[in-house]
């Protein structure tokens, strides 16, 4: 423990022995009720700055912020940064005890390939993506889990819609590779094929 720590327990303490002595004293004297009010609010204040230390002491990995919408659209968008689709080397049979950033990282390169395919069939894609968010949900909890796929799969489809725009390369460079929305000869509109990986991602259940 910290002296701060220390600190929090001594006035938590000093507070509970100071709610003993005014019950006693407003027992034997009749002292008036708003003293004993006042004891309890500081009770609740030292109760308060307690809990408040020791949740802020907990292990980081207690808590899974990277398991958000905003993570989603940050995995998508630095892959479209490097010019290459988002990649995880397999590690094995997919289950939830594999660690967050692999469950994560499969995801995303799941949910990427998935909304790609608009020129394919959409089964095939579907079933890895089902197995590792569904082991991701099983890890992170339902709504994380789904966000995050949802921040993937908004993004993968506002990049293309755009044109690319956060992609490598000069204006030249980009010129001569698929095109935004607006430009029939040169894009591939993946609008239809997101309302059905979105679907997908919704119909995923947490399991038992």
């Amino acid at each position: 423990m910290t002296a701060a720590d220390y600190q929090a327990v001594a006035e938590w303490v000093g507070a509970l022995a100071a709610l003993i002595g005014v019950g006693v004293l407003g027992w034997a004297k009749g002292l008036p009720a708003a003293l004993a009010s006042w004891s309890r609010v500081r009770m609740r204040r030292a109760t308060s700055l307690l809990f408040s230390r020791e949740v802020a002491a907990l292990p980081i990995t207690e808590f899974s912020p990277e398991v958000s919408l905003e993570a989603g659209i940050a995995y998508a968008r630095q892959a479209a940064r490097s010019g290459h689709p988002p990649y995880t080397v397999t590690q094995g049979r997919v289950s939830a005890g594999q660690p967050l950033d692999y469950l994560l990282g499969k995801v995303c390169e799941t949910v990427w390939e998935a909304v790609s395919s608009a020129q394919s069939e959409l089964e095939p894609y579907l079933v890895p993506l089902r197995n590792y968010l569904g082991a991701l949900t099983a890890k992170a909890g339902r709504t994380p889990a789904r966000d995050f796929a949802l921040g993937v799969l908004t993004e993968r489809a506002r990049q293309e819609e755009d044109g690319w725009p956060d992609q490598p390369g000069t204006e030249q460079e980009r010129a001569g590779r698929r095109q935004a929305h607006g430009h029939p000869s040169s894009h591939l509109c993946l609008l239809e094929r997101k309302q059905q990986v979105e679907a997908a991602i919704y119909a995923i259940e947490e399991p038992t």
